[in-house]
């Protein structure tokens, strides 16, 4: 256990048995343990008041009994403030283990076991990864790595969505257009894209001529003008086959259900579409080093016969009723208790869950079912994490109430919904289906554009093109996960790529320059360093201390915004600190190894926990 884990550990076991003797039930008092507000109060406190009240005492003669008999190694003081116990670390003592601890390789690591299973990403393969998608990535991706620092085994998924109406679409029109491949030279998703949203206009305009519906008409002929100025090759391509004269929704619905049924023509159409839209992700995914164990396909699930065992099963147990021919899962007074282990908001209308359509296919919900159980049963897990976005709220509340009614409790209780708010660039705003869209690759384009505008002529790097890479990769993930996942994100440059503070090029840069320091000053010789001299550092070695915590903390929450804020406030007190003290030019040999220990334990903190959010930590810049 890490030292100042262990210091923690002792000094709510310590209070714990005062507490019980005195006659009080300590229940969750590590809960209670923070930092006190100003470093003159002590390094950790907890919080007696909640105890006094049931003890029938004063806070503050609460916690001087307490005091009393606290004796902990590594403790040099124990402060009484109100009705708070705190403890002063003795950080002479304790110097030299937290240095040990934070110069090894794994720093900040835990052996807590476990199986969870992180879906994340696997959009729509009908057009490129745009900015919505990026977030989902980088917090799946990160999620993944804070849980294996954890000691968690992990394994990340991507569900291939090739079932909805919006690959038929996309099929639809290129069966039309009479060819399923892209040119030679263009990135796949970016031209199915085009392709997807000029047959997606088409089909809507001809849907509206065809109903007489003005509005949308007029709505339309505006998006496919937009869309010709754009891609007037595709327009012209497609223009003359989806006319108001056909009724392409029965087309597109009659394509859907062949490819359930498993049409081999029909197969062959959708698999080539969506596995070259999958190249072309895996392509931007490379970019910004991001991989996925398993690639799961949402057509096997059908052909598999899982799908079916699941409607089957909801038919034995009577949850089905018939619906103007389509089956549905009826949600009836979901009681409260219910609602609690589930996760579910109170008062929150459950509509029912259709699973079979009057036309015999099956919906994304039904498939989904089959999917979850496919999710825990391959790997044995113990928790699912879905990261999906806010919107799918009810859907994922749909789908834990029909596993629960299925008699798959344990796996409703433990699957969880990690909602994400969206993204907005100011001035541009998104529509796939109507070709409008911030792609993931263009502003990986723009970042390196930019930071390389920034770096010209002062970089110190050997490869400085692969830093930029890094920096540009790095500066968007770390803006789609130092922010909570429940809060929306708006996406500016001028913050994303500012060196000075709260982004990962500062960061980074926070990081080249501690390597700097040791070019220069040398390897540090624990040895020889003068840890009788550590009260002056105190607040950094603190920090250092406190990375293992952190890190446990965003495990246990599923909070990756806060590595991103300790590792701010970590590069805040480093450069304070760099700007201050001398360290390569040290003339004291023990203070200088010191510090240089202080500056390299740093330096792998920030490496370690940059790591953890899925960002590289170049050793120049």
């Amino acid at each position: 256990m890490y030292v100042l884990s262990e210091i923690k550990e002792k000094f709510v076991a310590e209070v714990e048995r005062g507490l019980e003797e005195l006659g009080a039930e300590p229940r969750g008092l590590e809960r209670l343990v923070a930092k006190p507000p100003r470093p003159e109060m002590g390094d950790l406190g907890i919080s007696l008041f909640k105890y006094a009240k049931e003890l029938g005492l004063k806070p503050h003669e609460l916690a001087g009994r307490l005091a009393e008999r606290l004796k902990i190694e590594g403790v040099k003081e124990v402060k009484v403030i109100g009705g708070y116990i705190n403890i002063v670390i003795d950080i002479n003592a304790v110097a030299r283990r937290i240095l040990e601890e934070a110069l090894a390789e794994g720093y900040g690591s835990w052996s807590f076991s476990g199986r969870v299973v992180v879906e994340h990403t696997s959009a729509n393969p009908i057009h490129p990864l745009h900015v919505g998608h990026a977030r989902n990535m980088f917090l799946g991706d990160s999620l993944a790595r804070i849980l294996r620092n954890y000691g968690h085994e992990v394994q990340t998924r991507f569900y291939i969505n090739d079932m909805g109406r919006q690959v038929a679409i996309l099929v639809y029109g290129l069966l039309k257009m009479g060819r399923l491949l892209p040119p030679e030279g263009e990135k796949p998703d970016h031209w199915y894209g085009k392709v997807y949203s000029v047959s997606n206009t088409l089909v809507e305009l001809a849907s509206a001529v065809r109903r007489g519906d003005e509005e949308a008409k007029k709505e339309w002929e505006e998006v496919l003008k937009e869309l010709e100025g754009k891609w007037p090759e595709v327009v012209r391509a497609l223009k003359d086959k989806i006319t108001p004269e056909t009724d392409h929704e029965k087309e597109i619905s009659n394509l859907m259900k062949r490819y359930e049924e498993g049409d081999e023509e029909v197969k062959k159409a959708f698999r080539t579409v969506t596995e070259n839209v999958l190249r072309g992700f895996r392509e931007t995914m490379r970019r910004v080093g991001v991989e996925v164990d398993k690639w799961d396909w949402e057509s096997d699930l059908v052909w598999s016969g899982d799908v079916s065992k699941i409607i089957e099963l909801a038919k034995r147990k009577g949850l089905l009723k018939v619906k103007e021919g389509a089956l549905v899962m009826e949600f009836d007074e979901v009681s409260d208790e219910l609602r609690r282990l589930l996760r579910i908001p109170k008062g929150l209308e459950i509509p029912p869950l259709v699973l079979v359509r009057s036309d015999g296919t099956t919906l994304y919900t039904t498939r989904d079912i089959a999917y979850t159980l496919k999710k825990f049963e391959e790997f044995k897990a113990d928790k699912v994490i879905n990261v999906i976005a806010s919107e799918q709220r009810l859907p994922q509340i749909q789908l834990r109430l029909a596993l629960w009614y299925l008699g798959f409790k344990e796996y409703a209780q433990n699957l969880i919904h990690y909602a994400y708010e969206m993204v907005s660039i100011p001035g541009m705003k998104m529509s796939g289906r109507r070709g409008r869209m911030v792609t993931l690759d263009w502003l990986l384009d723009e970042a390196e554009r930019r930071v390389r505008e920034l770096v010209e002529g002062r970089s110190e790097a050997e490869e400085p093109e692969r830093v930029i890479k890094a920096v540009a990769a790095g500066s968007i993930k770390y803006a789609m996960v130092s922010v909570s996942a429940q809060k929306p994100i708006t996406f500016r440059w001028e913050d994303v790529l500012n060196f000075e503070r709260n982004s990962a090029p500062y960061l980074q840069y926070t990081h080249a320059r501690a390597k700097g320091i040791l070019r220069k000053g040398g390897e540090p010789d624990l040895n020889k360093a003068s840890f009788e001299k550590a009260e002056k550092y105190k607040h950094l070695l603190i920090m250092i201390a406190e990375f293992p915590e952190v890190a446990k903390r965003a495990a246990e929450g599923l909070e990756p915004e806060r590595i991103a804020v300790y590792l701010n406030q970590l590069a805040d007190s480093f450069n304070e600190f760099y700007h201050r003290e001398p360290v390569a030019k040290e003339e004291d040999e023990g203070l200088r190894h010191l510090k240089l220990a202080i500056v390299k334990a740093i330096a792998n903190v920030l490496r370690r926990g940059l790591w953890l959010l899925g960002i590289e930590a170049p050793e120049r810049m």
